[in-house]
């Protein structure tokens, strides 16, 4: 009797290319659908080759919605951001790097540029962005 029978943390996986066309769209479904909605749809199964295209098809069309929604979003955020640097200026502060040290001191951040970015909703390279750029001005 073997006594690995039924158990599936010793089966073999599958590479990419041993996989059928339904199966690596599915793969691409479960992946594309944490993009967009941020949790893997691990439930999905389909029964044919055409009800997986159309599904990842429908998909990417519902992710570039949301991702034009999210790159929106973002962008207002930045706006805002800029606009409470500059009541920061306007309200004493003698510099942008003062009133970044001022933001950074009030959101608990320990100037830390990136969680800055995530607390606030920002890019990540927001401020290495925006570094590289002043200096372009400088030049």
């Amino acid at each position: 009797m073997d006594s690995n029978k039924g158990n599936t943390m010793d089966a073999q996986y599958k590479s990419w290319d041993d996989l059928s066309e339904k199966e690596q769209l599915e793969c691409i479904y479960c992946e594309m659908y944490k993009d967009v909605y941020g949790v893997k749809a691990r439930w999905y199964h389909v029964d044919t080759v055409e009800q997986a295209r159309e599904d990842v098809a429908n998909l990417q069309k519902q992710g570039e919605l949301v991702w034009a929604r999210e790159k929106e979003e973002e962008e207002r955020r930045v706006v805002a951001f800029e606009a409470r640097v500059q009541v920061v200026i306007d309200s004493g502060a003698k510099s942008r790097a003062t009133a970044l040290r001022w933001i950074h001191d009030a959101e608990s951040t320990d100037n830390d540029d990136e969680r800055l970015c995530y607390q606030l909703g920002l890019p990540f390279t927001y401020f290495h962005n925006k570094a590289l750029t002043e200096a372009a001005v400088v030049l």
